[in-house]
C-alpha cells in the first residue's frame, strides 16, 4: 500500500483507540476549562454600581449623550466631578475605580488625538475589567479615540503617550466571560495534542505496537503522519466542546459562521504543531508518568504567557518578550479578534498564522526525525 493507504489505516485505528477512551478523553480535556470557564468566567458577573468619576470639559451634546449612555449601564454609578485634580484624587483614594476625562476635542475623529482619557486602578481588577469595556464601546459610537492612562498607583498618574484604539480591552459588550473562552479554546487544543499523542505513542512502544508496525510492510512515515492527523481531528473535537460550554454559560461569539472558520483552522495549526511535539518527546520518554509531568510543565506556562487568562500587556515586561515566541500568543490573536470583534485585520492575521504554519511544519520535520532515530536504536 502506499502512504495515504497506509495512514488512514492507522488513522482509523488512532481514532478507534480514542472512541474506546471516549469517556477518559472527555473528562481528561474538558473538566479544566469547564473549572476556568464556570468560575473564573463568572468572577465578577454580579458587580454593579462600579463608582466612576467623569469629567466633562467639552460640554457639548454628544458629551452630554455619553455620560447619558455611560449612565444607562447597571455596572457603572456615575459622579460629576468638575476638574480632574479632584477627580484623581478621589480614584488615589479609593473612592472611585475610574476617571473618565471627557477632553475638549470630544467627539475627536482625528488619529493620534483621542476625545477621552480614562484613568483606573488596578487595585480592583474584576470592576475594571468590566468598566473599561463599557467605557470604551460607548465612546467609540462617535468615533472618538479613547487614550487609556496608566493604571493609579501610590504616585501621581503620569498618561502613557501611546494611542490606543477604542476596541474594548476584553470585548465589546464588556464580558470578560468572552475573553476568556477565547483563550481557552487554544489551551484545550494544546493539551488535547500533548497527552493524547505522547501518552498513545508510549503505550505503543510498551505494548510492542511501534515494533509490530515497523517490521509490517508499510510506510513508516504513516505512523507519525496517522496520529498527526488523528491529533488535529481531536483537537478541533475539544476545541468547539470548550466553545459549547462557554456559549451555554453565556458567552457570546461576535463574528458568527467566520469565526468558526477561524477558529477551525487555528485549531488545526495549533494541534498539529504540538502533536508534533508530543511525538518529539513521547520518542525520547518511555514512561507514562514522566511524560505526563513533563507535558504539564510545557503546556501551562505556555498558555499563561499567551494571555490565556489576561491580555499580554498586563504581564510584566520580561514575559511579554517571552510571549512573542509563544505560538499560543498568535493563536489566542486570531481566535480573540474573531470572536469579539467579529473580524481579524488581513495583516494581522497572515503574520499570525504565518507564525503558526512556519511552527507546524518546523515541528513535524523535527518529529520525523526524532522518531526515525528512536525507532533506529530500538530496532
Amino acid at each position: 500500500m502506499g502512504l495515504l493507504e497506509d495512514t488512514m489505516t492507522l488513522y482509523k485505528r488512532e481514532m478507534l483507540i480514542f472512541k474506546s477512551n471516549l469517556r477518559v478523553n472527555l473528562i481528561r480535556s474538558i473538566m479544566f476549562p469547564l473549572v476556568i470557564i464556570l468560575f473564573f468566567g463568572n468572577v465578577g458577573s454580579g458587580i454593579f454600581n462600579a463608582p466612576i468619576a467623569v469629567v466633562n470639559y467639552a460640554n457639548n451634546p454628544q458629551s452630554l449623550s455619553l455620560i447619558g449612555a455611560l449612565q444607562a449601564n447597571n455596572y457603572l454609578s456615575i459622579y460629576a466631578i468638575t476638574d480632574q485634580a479632584t477627580a484623581l484624587s478621589l480614584l488615589k483614594n479609593g473612592k472611585v475605580q475610574i476617571v473618565v476625562i471627557i477632553l475638549p476635542t470630544f467627539p475627536s475623529t482625528t488619529p493620534g488625538t483621542p476625545g477621552v482619557q480614562v484613568y483606573y486602578s488596578n487595585t480592583q481588577f474584576s470592576l475594571t475589567s468590566f468598566a473599561l469595556p463599557i467605557i470604551s464601546s460607548d465612546a467609540s459610537r462617535y468615533a472618538s479615540g479613547v487614550q487609556v492612562v496608566q493604571p493609579v498607583g501610590a504616585s501621581a498618574p503620569n498618561p502613557i503617550t501611546a494611542q490606543v484604539e477604542s476596541n474594548a480591552l476584553y470585548a465589546s459588550k464588556g464580558s470578560y466571560k468572552d475573553f476568556l473562552v477565547g483563550g481557552i479554546i487554544p489551551m484545550v487544543v494544546v493539551f488535547s495534542a500533548l497527552f493524547g499523542g505522547g501518552i498513545s505513542l508510549i503505550s505503543d512502544r510498551q505494548l510492542g505496537n511501534i515494533k509490530a508496525f515497523l517490521i509490517t510492510p508499510i510506510n513508516k512515515n504513516a505512523i507519525v503522519f496517522s496520529r498527526i492527523l488523528a491529533g488535529a481531528t481531536q483537537g478541533i473535537l475539544f476545541a468547539f466542546l470548550a466553545l459549547t460550554i462557554g456559549l451555554l454559560d453565556g458567552a457570546q461569539i461576535a463574528g458568527g459562521i467566520a469565526s468558526l472558520l477561524y477558529i477551525v483552522l487555528v485549531s488545526v495549526l495549533l494541534s498539529l504543531g504540538f502533536i508534533a511535539i508530543a511525538i518529539t518527546i513521547a520518542s525520547k520518554i518511555k514512561r507514562v508518568d514522566a511524560y505526563a509531568i513533563f507535558s504539564q510543565v510545557v503546556g501551562l506556562p505556555l498558555w499563561f504567557i499567551s494571555g490565556g487568562i489576561l491580555p499580554t500587556q498586563s504581564l510584566p515586561a520580561w514575559l511579554s518578550a517571552v510571549s512573542i515566541v509563544d505560538p499560543l500568543t498568535y493563536a489566542n490573536s486570531i481566535i480573540r479578534a474573531a470572536t469579539l470583534q467579529g473580524f481579524v485585520d488581513p495583516v494581522t492575521f497572515l503574520i499570525d498564522i504565518g507564525v503558526l504554519l512556519a511552527f507546524a511544519i518546523i515541528m513535524i520535520r523535527l518529529s520525523f526525525r526524532v522518531f526515525k532515530s528512536s525507532t533506529t536504536d530500538e530496532s
